[in-house]
């Protein structure tokens, strides 16, 4: 598993499982933790400390953390490129377009809202990627369709009453292809540091 982060020295953290013998650092911290450290979003909530380091959102640089999924497993793994399958879920997009005073006069203020803009192109350029490194046709993205409403992150009732529904349609939509992922068997992780039973 690899979890995107980044801490207060700006520099980017993917906290990972000890499944290559190189991942020494992580793999003691409890996952409370590590879901604290990526879901700070730096716009909603403070950094969360975890001992001397603060930590923030993992989706401000790995918004669509596709990327950061298929590097792992090229260079851990001795795989071909070509037999990867990518299953990848999405939260929703918000239909983004540039305002009239982006285009016409910039500066911080008509920018204000640049953040949703990056994470939505930087998942867009990860799926770009990893379709160009395995093939398009190898990767399925569920999410549902933009729209220039999008469900606050703290609107309960909203999520409620129209996830559900969307998750069935997706489900329905793609069923084939998702048998095929989830009938396929997989072979067992290999953990290299930690308790073993």
């Amino acid at each position: 598993m690899n979890i995107p982060a980044f801490d207060g020295f700006n520099e980017v953290n993917v906290l990972k499982t000890p499944h290559h013998p190189d991942f020494r650092l992580d793999w003691q911290e409890e996952l409370v933790k590590v879901a604290l450290a990526t879901s700070a979003a730096p716009t909603f909530f403070s950094t969360y400390r975890n001992g001397t380091r603060h930590y923030a959102d993992g989706g401000v640089w790995a918004n669509n953390p596709v990327m950061v999924a298929l590097v792992d497993a090229m260079s851990c793994f001795d795989i071909d490129r070509h037999k990867i399958e990518i299953l990848s879920l999405g939260c929703g997009d918000q239909d983004l377009r540039m305002t009239d005073g982006q285009i016409k006069r910039g500066g911080m203020f008509n920018w204000r809202t640049i953040i949703e803009s990056a994470m939505h192109l930087q998942s867009q350029n990860a799926l770009g990627q990893a379709g160009l490194l395995i093939g398009r046709d190898r990767m399925l993205r569920l999410t549902s369709a933009p729209t220039l409403e999008p469900i606050g992150l703290d609107d309960f009732v909203r999520a409620n009453r129209e996830l559900p529904a969307q998750a069935k349609r997706l489900v329905e939509e793609n069923a084939e292809r998702l048998e095929a992922f989830f009938d396929a068997k997989r072979f067992q992780a290999t953990f290299y540091h930690g308790k073993r039973k």
